[in-house]
This record gives C-alpha cells, sequence and structure tokens, in this order.
C-alpha cells in the first residue's frame, strides 16, 4: 500500500479541491484518513469549512497539528478553484506550513484503478459545448501517470479523439457524461459518480512535497489553473477592441 511517510517521517495532511461539483476534503493523520467528499448543491463557501472541520475530529487533530496543505488548482468552475486556492493560501500562512498545488484534473486521475499503459480521461463540464479535461496514461508509479494531453480548455471530440491507443480507456467527470455520444466508436469504461480516495490525493500531495520541499514553502507560488478566460474578462476585450476600432 502506499504509504504518507518516508522513513520516519510523517506528516498530517489537508487536500482539497473545489473546482467541480464534487468538494473534495480529506485530511490524514499517520495510518488515520478521514474523507469528507461529497457532491454539493450549493456553494463551496457555505460547505466547506463545515467539511475541513468534520474531518480534522475524526483525524483527532486539529488545524494547528497540520504539517503540510494540499489544493486542486484547476482547471474547472472559476468560482470553485477561487475559493479552494484562497481558502488554503489563508490556511498555509497563519498556519506556517508548505502549500502544495496540483492540476485538479490529475487529483481525479490517481485514483483511477488499472494497469501501466491503461489511459484515464478527466473531463469536466466547462460550458458552451467544451470541456475542462486531460488525457493521463498510468505507469509502474501510480502517483506520476504519463500526461498525454495537458489540463486544458477541450472541445469533446478533442480529447476522445487523442484518446485512443492500447489498453483500457477510464474517463471521468460530468464532461463525459454530457457530451459522451463525442466519442464516435471509441471504447471505453466510464466511472459513475466517482470520488477520488483520499488517501491516495494525500500520497500524491506527499510526494511532490518530499520530492521538491523547497518549492512549496512559498503559499503565494500557487494561483489558480483557469485554463479560460471569464466572461467578464473576453467582454472586456471586446469592448476595448470595439473602442479602438472605432479611433
Amino acid at each position: 500500500m502506499l504509504m504518507t511517510c518516508q522513513g520516519d517521517l510523517q506528516l498530517n495532511t489537508l487536500t482539497i479541491d473545489t473546482a467541480t461539483s464534487l468538494e473534495i476534503v480529506t485530511v490524514a493523520a499517520g495510518d488515520n484518513v478521514a474523507d469528507e467528499s461529497s457532491p454539493v448543491g450549493s456553494s463551496h463557501s457555505v460547505t466547506l469549512f463545515n467539511r475541513i472541520q468534520a474531518a480534522l475530529e475524526k483525524t483527532g487533530i486539529t488545524a494547528g497539528g497540520l504539517d503540510l496543505i494540499g489544493v486542486g488548482t484547476g482547471p474547472g468552475s472559476f468560482t470553485g478553484i477561487r475559493i479552494a486556492v484562497t481558502t488554503t493560501r489563508m490556511l498555509a500562512q497563519v498556519l506556517s506550513v508548505p502549500l502544495v498545488g496540483v492540476s485538479s484534473t490529475l487529483l481525479h486521475a490517481v485514483s483511477v484503478p488499472g494497469n501501466p499503459g491503461d489511459r484515464v480521461l478527466v473531463a469536466f463540464d466547462a460550458k458552451k459545448k467544451r470541456v475542462f479535461g486531460a488525457l493521463y496514461m498510468i505507469t509502474d508509479n501510480r502517483l506520476m501517470p504519463e500526461v498525454l494531453l495537458q489540463p486544458g480548455d477541450y472541445e469533446p471530440e478533442t480529447l476522445f479523439r487523442n484518446a485512443h491507443g492500447k489498453g483500457n480507456l477510464y474517463t471521468l467527470g460530468d464532461g463525459i457524461e454530457l457530451y459522451r455520444e463525442k466519442a464516435g466508436d471509441t471504447e471505453f469504461t466510464h466511472m459513475d459518480n466517482f470520488i477520488p480516495e483520499g488517501r491516495i490525493i494525500t500520497d500524491l500531495v506527499h510526494s511532490l512535497y518530499i520530492s521538491e520541499p523547497d518549492r512549496y514553502t512559498d503559499f503565494n507560488s500557487v494561483v489558480p489553473m483557469y485554463a479560460r478566460k471569464s466572461d467578464a474578462e473576453i467582454m472586456k476585450k471586446i469592448k476595448a477592441e470595439t473602442r479602438q476600432d472605432k479611433k
């Protein structure tokens, strides 16, 4: 089993992700892991802190006992990403602990069961007939899949078109459920109502930190991965270009 330790080092770790309608909250304290991840029907700002507190209580530690924090940085919902990144940056600053940012698609992908050579396609609904997604291939190191398509803003057809290959193709996310007809003749196994495993998420965050501890000491270095400009930014650009054309 993958463990959240290296040698005698164990890190009490909180990891959250709110880039999608699935609110991921997990706390690991040694071998004790508390998963409070669940779909939410309202804003993450309403439920997030209650879930964090519940997970801490289940592991028997307080926020002050945390050694490490991990956060999904997107791509996904603009508001959701901001909530997670802002919350964890605040906690990392107050608690003086390292903060590890990791793409939300990878946080999901590493929990998919499969064998080396199998592919994992992650796709979250991005509206406008597009998805926030990525494509990975499982390797011998479960926590380090090969990136076949970087996390970004895609047409569903693009992800499926690039997903052909040997081995099985696993898919997850509401983007697949909405646009599965775009798969054409691509065969895949969809992970319905998929919730990443807290132990594996923690192992991912922990391994990233252990590999480059100095990289994660500055919480300001963790920034949202939006993958797309917001509607407000697009409209601002259009108006600026329109004004420029009238001159």
